[in-house]
């Protein structure tokens, strides 16, 4: 897989570079076509590894390491020749002629390489692979064991007063979290406790995260310390019946850290861990449930439910498939994670991939190893799907992967091929990838609940299949993982490194000290989450040797404690350079100076103010710039943008620190988040936003902007009509809703309206826009005394609504069929409002209810109107205070 990919992506950085800015690049006389030959030639291998993959045919591992060594020696050669002829000349692939002779010589021997790799030995390969891909679709969540089922129920609605605490209790891939998670949203279970918690803990565990995490699921978050947090939780707790699960929890000393925060006051509260160790869980809990594997039935119903036999309900299951089916099934050893991910994998598939899957399995004596098994899931992925898994590997396990960050790693490593595009961005076909992943049972994911520009906020890969991802990984020398905490002497000739820098213990030698070929290496991901540890080694990481580097990405380092690595200014083929969730005072000059950058990430962490002096423009290359959410610059000067032709997506553009006007000159912007101030900036970002043809996401906050003219009357007028912008966070006097010029009525999806002052009811213009999913009127938004939802054709979408220190608001009437699809309202600080509207009561899509700082008369109003409905149709509301 190694050897696919690295040929693949050097056939994208070809492509890329023989076309400058979307023309052909300018050679010194026939140059240009002997690159494009050799191309052709890289071309016919890519050909022929792939016709090996989907045959009965294999080659050799040091065929393949040949292979892999040529893809990249090619592309560095061209790489360089690029960069010194863009740094002589100004522009223009291949500029010097007196470069034109040493590039060729080195194409000469290339060829020569090929022709040799094109004699090697191809091999007979008794195990085949079916690579066909499946439809796209989702089945429903899986089944659980009844016995596991009905047993926890027991425990959770028994009628033992005191707190108990429920282990589940098996080892991974049984089943534990997705049993916890279907008793969690049992309905019996939700009406049972007054207060349902879920925290994810896994191996990174942090007391004051976890804590933080609760917290803030019950009431708005605020910065405490650790005493502060536990205090906290155990006052809100008081009296209240709670069921808490601690997903993920593994050793006893992270139990003993948080459990002060949880009260007993006898009234029947639970909480639920899920362990894989059985001696932790008799220790730590009152209850164990030792997870059951699935019986044969069982384990048929699950296999039939992923593999997609029961997606037509009326049809019956051939007998030839069942009998087939049911002995795949009992390889699986009842264990469900193996039970999905191999249905997943034969989805849609027909009797004869049905009969190989079996032959495959029943020939494989070391089946009953889960992993063994979850392999041939990994085996039957597609080609372009194989790297794209292994990728996950590099992340620490039992964490969250942000989408947006994989999908930027996996461009910048030439996964996405720019050949599957069909007018799609890059972005869009990387999520495609991660929804074949997810429709393999591979990967789970979180939806973003609002517009964003990816469909994903963040996936999660079982532990089981983390630990396939680095064992597939080792053997084909995809990526080499470096952890303090396990340390792995194996040598590696991994192009790629992944560095845990978290819970280092003191070792005195350098991290990179050790690694041999270090021009090779291509990736350098480094992980640091735990603030506390001094983890870089006495000797600061020195990257000059490492100038073959194409990928830098720092999570979570803290560079007022560790320095900056010497030598990053010399990675001169750098792509991706990444410091989210750092902290770095001040963005480099000299990082100004890299030819080939195509994202740079400065997302550091909020507490950050970054200095970024006015280099950026230098970047002519970047595609993806993503700003701090707070950053200065060192000079009265706004920060230049308006050579960046090439930028696709720009994150949280300052409209006070960048020239606004720059963005008209950016012309294949796709994304664009900002803030803006000035009525200048406004219109210019407007203009931008009406007149970019390629644009499909915007996100702007307007701030401190006082609406007082018919001018600025206008301009909001404008802003309001813009088709390309979802989200509007807008800050300032407003009066009323400027009147539109057209029956447009926007994209929107979320819009805020803070200290707006409203004189008339915003509702019956707001509920026009017929894609507002989330809507916020906060501090004075509206200052008369009643608003009123009553148009049955309005507000079809929103799903969230949030009325907060509305002062003047006395009441809120909602007809009964407004606002059909809501699922979420919050209530804070509307001192004045003397009641909920009786019409809320008929929405039958509402889940929770979040009453804030509120008077107590108007609290004791909605307890009585809720215990008055228990026997009405919505039986699932969720009401907390705070």
């Amino acid at each position: 897989m190694t050897t696919f990919s690295a040929v693949s992506s050097t056939a994208e950085r070809l492509d890329c570079l023989l076309l400058a800015d979307g023309a052909q690049a300018r050679c010194e006389g026939n140059l240009r076509d002997t690159v494009v030959q050799l191309r052709s030639e890289i071309d016919l291998i890519e050909i022929k590894l792939v016709a090996v993959e989907h045959g009965n045919n294999k080659i050799s591992q040091d065929a393949k390491k040949k292979i892999t060594q040529l893809a990249y020696d090619i592309e560095g050669s061209v790489e360089s020749y690029a960069r010194d002829s863009r740094r002589k000349l100004g522009g223009g692939l291949f500029q010097c002629v007196f470069k034109a002779r040493s590039l060729r010589k080195d194409i000469h021997t290339f060829r020569r390489r090929i022709d040799k790799l094109k004699k090697i030995n191809i091999t007979r390969n008794s195990n085949t692979n079916s690579n066909s891909l499946s439809a796209a679709v989702e089945p429903p969540p899986p089944p659980q064991s009844a016995d596991n089922e009905v047993g926890l129920m027991k425990l959770l609605l028994g009628d033992e007063s005191k707190l108990s605490v429920v282990a589940l209790c098996g080892i991974g891939g049984m089943g534990k979290t997705t049993l916890a998670q279907s008793v969690y949203n049992n309905p019996l279970v939700s009406e049972h406790f007054d207060i349902s918690i879920w925290a994810s803990v896994g191996n990174s565990f942090q007391a004051s995260g976890i804590l933080e995490g609760i917290l803030s699921s019950l009431v708005p978050a605020h910065e405490l310390s650790g005493m502060q947090l536990l205090e906290q939780l155990f006052k809100i707790l008081k009296g209240r019946r709670y069921l808490l699960v601690l997903d993920g929890l593994s050793y006893s000393e992270d139990w003993d850290a948080i459990r002060s925060a949880f009260r007993n006051d006898n009234n029947g509260s639970r909480i639920v861990i899920t362990t894989p160790s059985m001696d932790m869980a008799h220790r730590l809990t009152t209850n164990v449930l030792q997870m059951q594997r699935l019986n044969e039935d069982e384990s048929w119903e699950l296999f039939k439910l992923r593999s997609g036999l029961l997606d037509d309900p009326g049809m019956q299951v051939n007998p030839d498939i069942e009998t087939i089916g049911r002995t795949i099934a009992s390889y699986c050893g009842g264990l469900p994670l193996a039970l999905t991910v191999i249905g997943s994998t034969l989805r849609m598939k027909n009797l004869e991939n049905l009969k190989e899957m079996s032959s495959i399995l029943s020939g494989d004596v070391n089946l009953q190893d889960r992993e063994s098994a979850l392999s041939l899931s990994y085996n039957h992925l597609p080609l372009h799907l194989k790297p794209c898994f292994l990728y996950l590997g590099h992340f620490p396990k039992d964490e969250d992967i942000p989408v947006e960050k994989l999908y930027l790693l996996w461009m910048a490593e030439g996964l996405i091929s720019t050949r599957a595009l069909n007018n799609r961005t890059q972005m869009e076909v990387a999520e495609v990838y991660l929804s074949q992943l997810v429709d393999r049972g591979l990967v789970s994911v979180v939806n973003n609940g609002v517009s964003a520009p990816t469909r994903f906020i963040s996936c999660h890969l079982h532990d089981v299949l983390h630990d396939l991802c680095i064992s597939k990984g080792k053997q084909e020398d995809f990526v080499q993982v470096i952890d303090f905490r396990h340390q792995d002497k194996r040598r590696s000739s991994s192009r790629r490194l992944a560095i845990y820098l978290n819970e280092f213990e003191g070792t005195n030698n350098d991290v990179l000290l050790n690694i041999r070929n270090a021009r090779h290496i291509r990736t350098m991901l480094f992980y640091d989450k735990d603030d506390e540890s001094v983890t870089w080694t006495r000797k600061v990481p020195d990257l000059t040797e490492f100038q073959g580097t194409r990928v830098l990405d720092f999570d979570g380092v803290d560079f007022r404690v560790k320095k900056l690595p010497r030598g990053i200014h010399k990675l001169i083929y750098l792509r991706h350079l990444s410091f989210q969730g750092c902290y770095l005072h001040v963005f480099p000059s000299s990082f100004s100076n890299f030819p080939f950058l195509e994202t740079l990430d400065l997302r550091v962490r909020v507490s950050c103010l970054m200095a970024i002096p006015n280099v950026l423009w230098k970047i002519s290359s970047l595609r993806h710039l993503y700003f701090p959410l707070a950053f200065r610059v060192d000079t009265n000067d706004k920060l230049k943008l308006y050579t960046l032709k090439k930028l696709q997506v720009l994150e949280n553009f300052n409209g006070e620190l960048c020239d606004a006007n720059d963005l008209l000159q950016l012309e294949k912007l796709q994304i664009l988040t900002g803030v803006v101030q000035s009525n200048t900036d406004l219109k210019n970002i407007i203009s931008c936003m009406n007149s970019n043809k390629f644009l499909r996401h915007s996100s702007l906050e307007v701030k401190y902007f006082y609406s007082g003219s018919k001018e600025r009357r206008s301009i909001v007028a404008s802003l309001l009509e813009c088709n390309s912008l979802q989200n509007l966070d807008f800050e300032g006097y407003l009066g009323v809703i400027p009147r539109h010029g057209s029956n447009s009525f926007g994209n929107f999806t979320s819009m805020v309206f803070n200290g707006s002052k409203f004189s008339e009811d915003p509702m019956p213009m707001l509920g026009k826009f017929p894609n507002l999913r989330s809507l916020v009127l906060c501090k004075d938004a509206f200052v008369g005394k009643k608003l009123v939802c009553s148009e049955p054709d309005h507000f079809l979408r929103l799903e969230s609504l949030k009325l907060a220190t509305l002062w003047y608001l006395e009441q809120w009437e909602v007809e009964e069929a407004s606002m059909p699809s809501l699922t979420s309202i919050t209530i804070e600080r509307c001192n004045k409002l003397e009641a909920l509207p009786i019409g809320l009561s008929k929405i039958p899509t509402l889940q929770t209810l979040v009453i804030g700082s509120m008077p107590g008369e108007f609290q004791d109003k909605v307890k009585k109107m809720i215990q008055g409905q228990q026997h009405l149709d919505n039986q699932k509301l969720l009401v907390s205070f705070y």
